[in-house]
């Protein structure tokens, strides 16, 4: 090998050496780059917490809701106020306003937070203390896959049901009609979130929830 070619070479494994630990690092163990995924932009409405007081997703304004894993929600509540931006890059149910969260930000030209663990399921995670709720809905509890799996009501508070359930129980779950629950779940900051076992238009009438149809 000439002297020329040793010193190409050389400088070629330094090179390699050098950019190897700056992709680990602007890539955080990744094996791509979240950010080349869509991005949507909004204003935090609101966190929402599941039945076991964990939260794992928030509303924007505009209307859609972001899942997240709850290991990553301290993060973003000190970053991102309500009525603040936020910038999600992630993969977008195909039937419905839903996001699996990947990267955030709080804008577009700010360096990505990435997600390590996406929550690409619904959580199972369960309550403990007997709950009741009510209040007007504002629209449906969404799995990422776009499935309507409760509602989410105009005080904070949420119920949660299976999908098969939500889809059982038709236009009683619209948005805007009232609706009362009662079930396991948390409270906490005064919001409540359930499982709900029992439902009625108003507290005084609950019935319990209907079995999901074959």
């Amino acid at each position: 090998m000439t002297p020329l070619l040793c010193r190409r070479g050389v400088l070629a494994a330094v090179g390699l050496g050098l950019a190897a630990p700056a992709f680990g690092q602007r890539a955080r163990g990744l094996w791509f780059d979240p950010t080349q995924l869509p991005s949507y932009s909004g204003r935090l409405e609101r966190w929402v917490m599941n039945p076991a007081g964990e939260t794992d997703r928030c509303l924007f304004r505009e209307g859609a809701q972001v899942v997240f894993p709850p290991a990553d929600a301290d993060d973003l509540a000190a970053a991102i106020e309500p009525g603040g931006p936020l910038t999600v890059w992630g993969i977008r149910a195909r039937s419905a306003p839903v996001i699996t969260m990947l990267a955030w930000a709080k804008s577009g030209t700010e360096a990505a937070n990435f997600v390590a663990r996406p929550a690409w399921f619904a959580s199972a995670a369960r309550g403990t203390q007997q709950l009741a709720v009510a209040g007007a809905i504002v629209g449906p509890l969404l799995s990422p896959q776009g499935e309507a799996m409760g509602v989410l009501l105009d005080n904070g508070d949420s119920l949660r049901l299976q999908p098969a359930t939500h889809a059982a129980l038709g236009n009683r779950l619209d948005t805007g009609k009232r609706i009362a629950a009662e079930g396991l779940g948390t409270r906490r900051d005064n919001i409540s979130a359930i499982d709900a076992t029992m439902i009625g238009a108003e507290a005084g009438a609950l019935e319990p929830v209907p079995e999901p149809r074959p």
